[in-house]
């Protein structure tokens, strides 16, 4: 691909960094505090252009997922754990609590029968 091409794709992502990370939590289980791997940000980019119809090599999509990483980095939304994976900050994906059952509302009590005449049902 042209360098171009690349720049408006690297361009976009930086630019929709939020939209993208949504997308991502979309395609793979990423939550608050959590850990998250360079080959899910890589595959889900090159998924991302692939569903717009916008054909992404393996190298390019590695290229701009780099960028993205590093975007995510700087505004502390991936914290580093190494250099193939981060601990998510990003209290908008916080799963609910666990161990507390979510209670239905009560069914409404079923209506009277009518009265029959002559007292039989």
């Amino acid at each position: 691909m042209g360098k171009g091409t690349m720049s408006r794709r690297e361009e976009y992502v930086l630019k929709n960094h939020l939209e993208v990370l949504n997308y991502l939590k979309s395609r793979f289980p990423m939550y608050h505090s959590s850990n998250f791997f360079f080959r899910d940000v890589h595959y889900g980019i090159q998924s991302m252009f692939n569903q717009r119809g916008e054909k992404v090599s393996y190298a390019d999509a590695e290229v701009i997922a780099k960028k993205f990483a590093e975007r995510l980095e700087k505004d502390k939304i991936f914290i580093p754990v190494d250099r193939q994976s981060w601990a998510v900050n990003y209290p908008d994906f916080k799963t609910p609590p666990s161990g507390k059952a979510v209670t239905a509302a009560k069914p409404a009590a079923p209506a009277a029968k009518p009265a029959v005449p002559g007292g039989t049902a």
